[in-house]
């Protein structure tokens, strides 16, 4: 059986994801893309976490907090993610909520698109890799990492 290493594998598809957004020519352009590049935050934030960093998406629930007048209304990292979350699966069977009345949701589908990779880009600067990963890592994800443009 072969092995995988999961930071290559988020690198790949973080320019994938990139690579769906600049060229969309549709909405399922901008779909892949979010669901690409919230796959990658699902690999590189809990490792950003676990080496001490905080992630994009709790640093916009943080400042969120700090800002609100509501303080019933607490933000959580995973308000950052619906639209990822309404993509991957339908029904919420914690809250009672059957598939079949979950299959439509409202979205700027670009604009979350934009967010989901300003995020996977921002968490994948702050984490520690190894000198062995870094050498397997392609040119075009080192541009794209360094690259100072924001997609929104």
């Amino acid at each position: 059986m072969a092995k995988y290493d999961k930071i290559v594998i988020a690198s790949k598809m973080l320019v994938e994801s990139h690579n769906k957004f600049v060229n969309a020519k549709e909405d399922i352009d901008y779909i892949i893309s979010i669901l690409l590049s919230g796959a990658v935050v699902g690999i590189v934030s809990p490792l950003l976490k676990e080496q001490g960093g905080h992630t994009a998406h709790e640093l916009l629930a943080r400042m969120f907090n700090f800002i609100s007048e509501d303080n019933d209304e607490k933000a959580h990292e995973g308000m950052f993610r619906q639209v990822y979350n309404s993509l991957k699966h339908a029904g919420k069977e914690h809250k009672g909520v059957k598939a079949s009345k979950n299959l439509e949701f409202g979205a700027d589908l670009k604009l979350e698109a934009a967010h989901m990779l300003d995020a996977a880009r921002d968490d994948f600067k702050n984490i520690k890799i190894s000198i062995g990963t870094k050498n397997r890592l392609s040119a075009e994800f080192i541009d794209l990492l360094e690259s100072l443009d924001d997609y929104a």
